[in-house]
């Protein structure tokens, strides 16, 4: 076992005894806060009894820990936010062309909702981004 994996298991460990006291993840920062987050899913899937659920979690948890460090949770981050910039370019598109076109009131706000939804979950990726 070598130094990082023993450092990542008592973080894993220290982490899983506070996200069961606090149940809040985001004060952390990094790995800690992925296998933190990753614990969380992990106890509900076991709450839940779902087997496949439990194995995949499990598999993440032992590749975060195996392979977790500050440049991967960046990168991830950085892929998620730009995931998310590409579909807010994609809703706005749609629902600029909705209007455009002067299809029903029906469709573009449905096309609006898809857009405020897709800005939701970019936010929502950037504010993760800035706390990693």
């Amino acid at each position: 076992m070598s130094l990082k994996t023993k450092i990542l298991s008592v973080a894993f460990f220290a982490v899983s005894f506070i996200g069961f006291a606090q149940s809040n993840c985001k004060e952390l920062k990094g790995c800690e806060r992925k296998l933190c987050e990753l614990n969380t899913k992990l106890v509900a899937a076991k709450k839940a009894g779902n087997q496949s659920q439990i194995k995949g979690v499990e598999e993440a948890i032992a590749q975060t820990k195996k392979n977790c460090t500050t440049k991967t949770v960046t990168n991830d981050l950085d892929k998620k936010v730009k995931e998310k910039q590409k579909e807010v370019k994609e809703r706005t598109d749609e629902y600029n062309k909705a209007v455009k076109n002067q299809e029903s009131k029906e469709k573009i706000d449905k096309k609006k909702k898809k857009l405020d939804e897709a800005k939701a979950e970019l936010n929502k990726a950037l504010a993760a981004q800035k706390t990693k």
